[in-house]
């Protein structure tokens, strides 16, 4: 029990915002062409690559990404998120 309380922790300390303004969403449109588009619990977000993604790896449609969003529900950022936590 100590572990994942202490696991919690470091992800909070290390990743940024707080887990509740983290949410799992989808790449509809890749942004190679001009702007990116992601869903998250039904609303859609336009994205690029220089602005909002934060990964290595170059969005796709269909992959599942960690979008975090500001107190007032602002999308600030998109990270991909490893297949083994899908």
């Amino acid at each position: 029990m100590q572990f994942l309380a202490a696991k919690s922790l470091v992800r909070t300390l290390f990743r940024g915002a707080p887990p509740e303004d983290r949410k799992r969403g989808k790449i509809l449109r890749d942004a190679s062409a001009g702007l990116g588009l992601l869903i998250v619990e039904g609303r859609q977000y336009p994205f690029s690559l220089s602005g909002l993604w934060k990964s290595t790896t170059p969005p796709h449609a269909g992959m599942v990404v960690e979008a975090e969003f500001d107190r007032g529900g602002e999308l600030l950022a998109i990270r991909t998120v490893p297949e083994f936590e899908q």
